[in-house]
């Protein structure tokens, strides 16, 4: 906990997310030594039938006016709020710890429960410890059961961004978002317990202020070749395989929109009123 107290004051995070807690409240006040000064406490105590492992938490600062919506405590873990960074703005918060125990029917019902989360209104941010090692996040393949965690993420339009090992040389912790919400400055960083501590912000814009400037594509920059190559590693044969056309067209289009974010950086522009074509050249 001192090593957690220390990156709340030193870092000023808006939340911190931790797994394997081996908290068990069971409705009890959170005891001193877990609680951090300026920040509410969200927890999924271990599972009853462990003797050590499970629990979930997550700390939020309070201006961000959190509100818990559900918890799961089985054998996997979901702890899901909402926070409101502006006012009409909410962001859906989602913590998660999949059991590499759980059976094929329990790993169902898991995500089954993340869909339902993400079926519901605004954006949402989900991260965690999902212990599927065996996907390659490059050409987004796996065999079971991390092919269910691929489906979900297709069917959803989710990115997912991290792409280093976070425990030994596996990728074991995700974070992954909804379509409009951006990820900057994701970092691998030093080691909390067995894992890798990931560090990133979420950007987000004030729905009640005027846009001054927006995020494009700087073509120019694009490296076509890699994001040729990348594209052309993948087996859509195998991909879609079984698959009728609209879950074609969105594993297509997740692709393309991987290799995009790999290979294309983008920039920040002042919007106007011209037509996108328009440019200085013309």
């Amino acid at each position: 906990m001192s090593e957690l107290q220390a990156i709340a004051s030193t870092l000023s995070h808006d939340i911190i997310a931790v797994n394997e807690t081996w908290l068990d409240l069971n409705g009890r006040q959170v005891p001193a030594e877990v609680s951090i000064k300026g920040y509410g406490l969200h927890n999924v105590d271990k599972p009853s039938h462990s003797n050590r492992g499970g629990g979930s938490l997550i700390y939020v600062k309070e201006k961000l006016q959190p509100q818990i919506k559900t918890k799961r405590t089985e054998k996997s873990e979901i702890l899901h709020l909402n926070i409101q960074p502006h006012p009409g703005q909410t962001i859906k918060i989602v913590r998660v710890y999949r059991n590499p125990t759980c059976t094929a029917i329990e790993y169902d019902e898991f995500y089954d429960y993340l869909d339902n989360i993400l079926s519901t209104p605004h954006e949402a941010l989900i991260m965690g410890d999902f212990n599927l090692p065996h996907i390659n996040w490059t050409t987004r393949q796996s065999q079971a059961p991390g092919s269910k965690l691929i489906d979900l993420i297709n069917t959803n339009s989710l990115q997912q961004h991290v792409n280093e090992p976070t425990r030994g040389n596996n990728i074991l912790d995700l974070v992954m978002t909804t379509t409009d919400l951006s990820i900057n400055g994701l970092e691998v960083t030093d080691k909390i317990g067995d894992h890798q501590m990931i560090d990133f912000s979420l950007e987000l814009q004030d729905p009640n202020t005027r846009t001054q400037h927006k995020q494009v594509l700087d073509y120019k920059r694009a490296n076509f070749e890699l994001m040729k190559e990348e594209l052309g590693s993948n087996n859509y044969e195998v991909l879609m395989n079984n698959k009728n056309a609209k879950e074609c067209y969105m594993i297509l289009k997740d692709k393309i929109a991987t290799a995009t974010d790999h290979h294309i950086p983008r920039k920040r522009i002042r919007p106007t009123n011209n037509p996108p074509w328009f440019s200085q050249e013309i």
